[in-house]
């Protein structure tokens, strides 16, 4: 079952096209990997979904998103409903200068919860990312004090908090050590049982390791979508097993 669907999307940067007639089902509950080299456009395609892209000068985006049967790029939504429900993870680590207990708590509470409501939010969104146990005893000291893991961990609980559908990750491991990054994979692993994860990801043992299904782009273009095994085993495009193999990007 799709829960985001996009139709003929092109994004443009003034007069260069960076993506080019992008037609994509994603699955509900599964991981999607988005690899290519880098300039491919797979980050500028993952912001689309959640209209982060809305903010560049000059960047111009035509098509549809359609999620939750509403077209995103609708001129009566607004973005910021979206990003609540289509949630993002960065490449680095980006705690706010606030203990561990407000970075999850902060934007519930900008949206009306009260305190008792924001306890049980902020323990369960550190459950969730599976950090609950690390940092149950310090949730007033800084976030700052955490290592990259656990700082990208309460990154990921921080999304959880807003209770999203999706959860899109931009090289949300390619900071971290291979300590934190397995125990990154172990986590979306649980958590596509309660979302849907898209991630870029410049690892291909990662994207063979944790995806469901994955998407080659390059230059802009969606070469191949198919089944993570067959892109791996069975690829249909050449470029694609070129790529996979390692013999360019």
């Amino acid at each position: 079952m799709s829960i985001i669907t996009t139709t003929n999307i092109n994004l443009y940067y003034g007069d260069k096209q960076a993506i080019k007639d992008i037609n994509m089902d994603i699955e509900k509950n599964e991981i999607t990997a988005l690899i290519g080299p880098s300039g491919c456009g797979k980050s500028t395609f993952l912001r689309i979904l959640n209209r982060m892209n809305d903010t560049i000068t000059n960047c111009k985006i035509t098509g549809e998103v359609i999620f939750d049967n509403i077209n995103i790029y609708d001129s009566k939504i607004d973005p910021m409903l979206i990003r609540k429900k289509i949630g993002m993870v960065f490449q680095k680590p980006n705690p706010f200068p606030l203990s561990i207990y407000d970075n999850i708590a902060y934007a519930p509470k900008y949206h009306g919860k009260k305190k008792g409501e924001l306890d049980e939010i902020v323990e369960n969104s550190l459950m969730a990312a599976a950090l609950w146990d690390e940092v149950k005893d310090r949730l007033n000291k800084s976030a700052l004090s955490l290592s990259g893991g656990q700082q990208q961990r309460l990154c990921i609980a921080r999304t959880i908090a807003l209770n999203p559908e999706v959860i899109l990750m931009d090289e949300a491991t390619s900071a971290l050590d291979p300590i934190s990054t397995y125990k990154i994979e172990d986590l979306l692993n649980e958590l596509k049982k309660t979302y849907t994860v898209v991630i870029v990801t410049h690892n291909m043992q990662q994207a063979s390791r944790i995806a469901d299904k994955t998407a080659f782009f390059l230059y802009g273009d969606l070469i191949e979508y198919d089944l993570t095994s067959n892109i791996f085993t069975n690829p249909k495009n050449k470029e694609t097993a070129d790529y996979v193999s390692g013999y360019f990007g």
